[in-house]
């Protein structure tokens, strides 16, 4: 038997470098010819007895919110779970409930130190097992509830840019276990899951919010759908990921493509913050202001019966960005083209030099205008838009490019 298990062992090592297993690769992409190449400054597989703090922000930059604080220090723990080297991501509550700037939790994040170049294009996955919570003192839906694992990029905000231009940009890769309540969908459940896009346009008075549930951005920005198999995220360890494209972002559970693609219209433009983290929900928080605000759980019953669940933790397996090969960013593949009379009441011509697709956008994302095969030798009628700032994208040969356009 020794014999025989050495040579299997042998063969099957063989076969593993000779399929390329030995290169770590993502699970499931939109074209299986692509390559990539492992961003080591942006992954970790979380296998040492410490938290590497050169590569992850203990304090500095971490995302501004308002119904928790974050204590790193205290809440990210190398661990072992569920048979995985992993790191722990935990939510408190205060000792004694003595509240911090109104606050009465506290959590963890691991976010890269790095910045993710704007124009990236690639390929972000990691193995999350989720946060459970599980009281005996709620009842019905409220006995999971309180706690979401999330998986997102995110940018700073660009406050000087020009009106029309993405100040900041989001990309919830994966929001966990938040029991959304959609008046157009309904109600969530354990089982559900999210993959939306956040975006802040700089307008004439300052920042301009698009939110995914908006009436004007949810066609463009909201991505809801029930987990492959309708898994419990708290039970067991799954791997989440997106593929960021010049053109799209395809979400991916187990290798499994879910929801439905968003078009990258804008947020590949600023640089991405790389960022776990475990966020409250309600009961422990409430929603006004464009936030989440925090809640007193020893005043309010909701909050009190689920009090008991809390410490908890989620865990990570590992993070893993790719950039993808033979590919230039979206600003890179840029190629020249003319786009004239710009600002335009009525007819826009544009000189792609060659067939292209052309797309045109209203500044919430929406597809005002499509041919796949455009020539220079078309006009483009646009009298029957509403004055404003529109995106013109011209794609060809797999490259981009992005302008803006005026309408009087």
């Amino acid at each position: 038997m020794k014999t025989t298990n050495s040579f299997l062992t042998i063969c099957f090592f063989s076969i593993f470098i000779a399929n390329g297993f030995g290169q770590v690769l993502p699970l499931k992409t939109s074209n299986p010819d692509d390559t990539w190449t492992l961003q080591e400054s942006f992954s970790d597989e979380f296998n040492s007895s410490e938290i590497d703090w050169t590569k992850w922000s203990k304090t500095a930059n971490l995302p501004n919110v308002s119904a928790w604080k974050w204590n790193n220090d205290t809440n990210v723990t190398p661990t072992m779970h569920e048979g995985e080297q992993a790191a722990a991501i935990t939510m408190r509550h205060n000792t004694d409930n003595i509240p911090v700037s109104g606050t009465y939790f506290n959590s963890g994040c691991l976010q890269n130190v790095s910045q993710l170049p704007a124009g990236f294009v690639g390929y972000v996955e990691a193995r999350i097992y989720g946060a459970d919570i599980n009281s005996d003192l709620a009842s019905n839906l409220d006995r999971r509830r309180g706690v979401c694992p999330a998986f997102w990029l995110y940018s700073k905000f660009y406050d000087s840019k020009p009106i029309g231009e993405p100040v900041y940009t989001e990309i919830d890769v994966v929001e966990l276990q938040q029991f959304d309540w959609d008046a157009q969908l309904g109600q969530d459940y354990i089982t559900d899951a999210e993959s939306n896009l956040h975006l802040v346009l700089k307008s004439n008075s300052g920042r301009q919010w698009f939110r995914p549930k908006q009436p004007d951005a949810r066609g463009n920005q909201l991505n809801k759908y029930e987990l492959p198999g309708a898994f419990d995220p708290t039970q067991g360890w799954h791997t989440y990921a997106c593929e960021i494209t010049p053109t799209q972002l395809h979400f991916y559970v187990d290798g499994i493509k879910v929801g439905r693609s968003l078009n990258n219209t804008y947020w590949s433009e600023n640089p991405l913050q790389v960022i776990v983290s475990l966020g409250l929900r309600v009961p422990f928080v409430s929603f006004s202001n464009n936030r989440f605000q925090p809640v007193n759980p020893l005043t309010n019953d909701r909050a009190n019966k689920n009090l008991g669940e809390i410490p908890t933790s989620m865990y990570l397996d590992y993070i893993r960005v790719w950039e993808k090969d033979n590919t230039l960013s979206v600003k890179d593949v840029q190629t020249a083209f003319t786009m004239y009379p710009n600002p335009t009441d009525g007819l826009l011509y544009i000189d792609t030099k060659e067939e292209a697709k052309v797309t045109i956008y209203s500044t919430n994302g929406q597809q005002v205008f499509t041919a796949d095969k455009y020539s220079a030798s078309q006009s483009i009628d646009l009298s029957h838009l509403h004055a404003g700032l529109y995106t013109v994208q011209v794609e060809n040969n797999n490259r981009i490019l992005r302008e803006k356009l005026i309408i009087k």
